[in-house]
């Protein structure tokens, strides 16, 4: 009787705790399911608010709050690249406006693409709009600074945009979203009427003086007016202009501590705009001495008398110019041992 009575208590015991898992284990799979359900209807919620802010703008403008829900929050099934920037004007940042406006060509470009859809966000954080939080958090002292979150997994090293290196022109910034994302952008710039304009006129101007000198068009044969234009040309390629188009740099860079303003990057991997244009002038200037040191040019001083020694003044600038063009290249080449006349 005891070891019969043992034997269906013990049933009765086994009986229960498979039951009590069984109720743990359903408990368990609700809960799991009700928190699946909650984290998905909070990522189509946010899903959503991001689609609807950029039916208004192809540019979404968080602050730290919004970026902290819509971009750091995980989960989140879509890609997101942020500018983060500074564009009051007591901030004196003159390259902001220009990377602001390339970005933008950017964004519109995959806001009206074929390629467009809630897979990515092009978004932007301004420093003085209540986005301090986030330049701190991503430690940053710089702008514009471009940042890459993807949908998965931590950040890397080429999820951060190398401005000084590439530039911030819109095409740019394309080639380095389709390598993050997988996604193509082609870049759609609004037509330019500036230049077209001005075309139109040189143009113009050019039918109206060949109108004008229709029966006598030496001007066009005349060997010295094509070598200055292939001088101008040569002088305007090698000073670095192209790089400034395809860079996008500031014009000069003031200091934010002295005021002082300062027109020659101090390193060989950069250059400002007026940088430019001086090396071209002193470029023109060694080219106009060279001239001068190889054609006699006579200059009448005194009625009835004519000075030919131009060799003489196109050697001293020559000189002058090629010594002052040479200390510029000691001081964005660090180390560079030799000098002339200049330090």
């Amino acid at each position: 009787w005891d070891c019969g009575f043992g034997f269906i208590w013990d049933r009765v015991e086994m009986k229960g705790a498979v039951w009590s898992i069984g109720l743990l284990l359903l408990l368990l799979s609700v809960s799991l399911g009700a928190a699946q359900k909650s984290s998905s209807s909070k990522l189509e919620s946010r899903v959503s608010q991001m689609l609807e802010w950029n039916k208004r703008n192809s540019v979404i403008k968080l602050s730290s709050e919004k970026f902290n829900t819509y971009v750091k929050s995980k989960p989140r099934n879509y890609s997101v690249v942020a500018m983060l920037t500074a564009l009051k004007p007591q901030r004196e940042c003159s390259v902001c406006q220009d990377a602001n406006d390339e970005y933008v060509i950017l964004a519109n470009s995959y806001h009206y693409s074929n390629a467009y859809s809630s897979r990515l966000f092009f978004v932007m954080v301004d420093i003085d709009e209540d986005g301090y939080e986030i330049f701190q958090w991503l430690r940053l002292t710089t702008a514009p600074t471009y940042y890459h979150f993807p949908a998965a997994g931590k950040r890397k090293p080429e999820d951060k945009f190398d401005v000084g290196r590439v530039g911030y022109q819109a095409d740019a910034l394309s080639k380095w979203v389709s390598e993050r994302t997988g996604i193509q952008i082609t870049i759609m710039r609004p037509p330019n009427y500036t230049m077209l304009t001005l075309w139109a006129v040189v143009v113009i101007t050019v039918l109206v003086f060949a109108y004008w000198r229709r029966e006598n068009l030496s001007i066009v044969y005349n060997s010295q007016n094509w070598a200055f234009l292939a001088i101008l040309v040569i002088l305007y390629m090698i000073s670095g202009q192209m790089w400034n188009h395809i860079r996008g740099p500031p014009i000069a860079h003031r200091n934010p501590h002295t005021g002082d303003v300062g027109y020659f990057s101090g390193t060989s991997q950069y250059q400002f705009i007026a940088e430019t244009y001086i090396v071209m002038g002193l470029y023109g200037a060694i080219t106009i001495g060279v001239i001068l040191m190889n054609k006699e040019l006579s200059l009448p001083f005194i009625e009835g008398t004519v000075q030919k020694g131009s060799y003489m003044v196109g050697l001293a600038i020559v000189v002058l110019v090629f010594g002052y063009t040479l200390s510029i290249f000691r001081m964005k080449y660090q180390g560079y041992p030799y000098s002339f006349i200049f330090k």
